[in-house]
């Protein structure tokens, strides 16, 4: 008997707003496991580093079923169906694939858009194709004439599939999988929609740039118009008015990110953008968010956020070793994410972090190429530094971005390369 025949796919569950709900805790659980039966992810290859169940199980749950201080539901579900498949050898995960229809996407020309995303797989192509048969099939009984993916769930998560840079170890809640995934897309007939990147920064390799950011802003502010660039503050945000700051951030976040510079961009609804938020606040620093103001008014953000995969990867060691329990309630699922949790906290306290990730970092067009954009990096880097953090990742930039990848280029190097594919069906 061939693999072909021992390999059966699940139909783990499906969610349809206010239709179709047969998805539960442990079955979201049971997906979020697969990951950790893909043999390359135990190699010296490898430096793929696991998330907290905690955090993957509400970011996939779009159920009501939630428990209070651990698990939430995400309001993205509340304009996306989605349907989840897991591949089963001998009764084994082999591989996993996620389909869902986002109803607020749309496409210039296109028709109804499909997405896939989550995808994980062992080395057999006929596993492969059977998972995205499954997702194509599913896709193609919602009326859906295009697909995109990967990803989670959109360019405002985790998007791409990693085609380059698997020597290079990830930041936090950047996507990392297999070298040969992109084989197996490629060869159904899946084509490049457009690549994002990851572009790493040290104080080595953006010293020589930052120095003469720092000659050109003396330069400025010593100029006949350096009145109108002192018109511009940079400023950080404040927890302690956190509903505030959070309503700063919204109002500048969907008008600059919803731009024709960000493709598989869709506006965030306030419930989605409250979830980030709150969320991001737990792993973040005051010091290292940065809100920048003309004349008392926002114009321009940056969210940096240290890089919780150090403490993970401390925590966690050979991780790949570790084999979760399939059941929502795990006990010892549950204190390996508290003891991250716990240290993350310990270590954002005592401010000892060596990485951060530049997570959201947008100026309004029209105060672009001011002076402030270039300011606002020198801020970034000066505060970095006296926390002692010496390296970071500006991710994810869209290969069209001009505007972000020009400047961002100058002080750092690609690190990872991800890339969204598009199949028509």
């Amino acid at each position: 008997m061939n693999q072909t025949t021992r390999t059966n796919i699940k139909e783990l569950g499906e969610y349809v707003p206010g239709h179709t709900d047969t998805l539960s805790l442990n079955k979201i659980k049971e997906f979020t496991t697969v990951p950790y039966y893909i043999d390359w992810y135990k190699t010296d290859d490898s430096n793929k580093i696991f998330p907290l169940f905690l955090q993957e199980l509400s970011d996939l749950n779009p159920t009501p079923k939630t428990v209070p201080g651990l698990i939430t539901r995400n309001p993205y579900f509340d304009h996306a169906q989605i349907k989840y498949f897991i591949a089963y050898r001998d009764r084994k995960p082999v591989g996993r694939i996620a389909a869902f229809i986002d109803y607020t996407y749309k496409e210039d020309g296109s028709g109804k858009i499909g997405w896939f995303g989550l995808f994980e797989s062992g080395e057999d192509k006929d596993t492969a194709r059977l998972l995205i048969d499954s997702a194509v099939e599913y896709l193609k009984e919602n009326s859906c004439t295009k697909i995109i993916g990967p990803a989670k769930f959109n360019a405002s998560g985790e998007i791409g599939l990693l085609v380059d840079g698997f020597e290079n170890e990830p930041y936090f809640m950047e996507p990392y999988n297999a070298p040969y995934y992109q084989d197996f897309f490629e060869e159904y007939g899946f084509r490049k929609e457009n690549d994002w990147y990851s572009v790493n920064i040290d104080k080595i390799i953006s010293k020589d740039y930052m120095e003469k950011v720092d000659r050109i802003l003396k330069r400025i502010i010593d100029h006949r118009k350096g009145k109108a660039f002192s018109d511009y503050k940079i400023r950080n945000v404040d927890f302690s008015n956190l509903r505030s700051e959070i309503e700063t951030i919204r109002e500048l976040y969907n008008p600059i990110w919803n731009e024709g510079n960000h493709p598989q961009q869709v506006k965030m609804t306030d419930a989605e953008f409250d979830m980030l938020a709150l969320g991001l606040k737990e792993l973040s620093m005051e010091e290292l968010i940065f809100i920048v103001e003309k004349d008392g008014k926002p114009v321009g953000i940056s969210v940096n956020i240290p890089d919780i995969n150090e403490v993970i990867a401390e925590m966690d060691g050979r991780a790949a070793y570790y084999i979760p329990s399939p059941r929502f309630y795990s006990p010892r699922d549950i204190i390996r994410d508290l003891r991250i949790f716990i240290n993350t906290k310990k270590r954002l306290r005592q401010k000892r972090f060596s990485r951060m990730r530049f997570f959201i970092l947008g100026v309004e067009e029209k105060h672009r190429k001011s002076g402030i954009d270039s300011k606002l990096f020198w801020s970034i880097k000066e505060r970095a530094l006296e926390f002692g953090i010496t390296r970071g990742s500006a991710s994810q930039l869209a290969d069209i971005n001009m505007d972000i990848i020009n400047p961002i280029f100058k002080i750092g190097k690609i690190s990872l390369t991800w890339r969204v594919y598009g199949l028509n069906i």
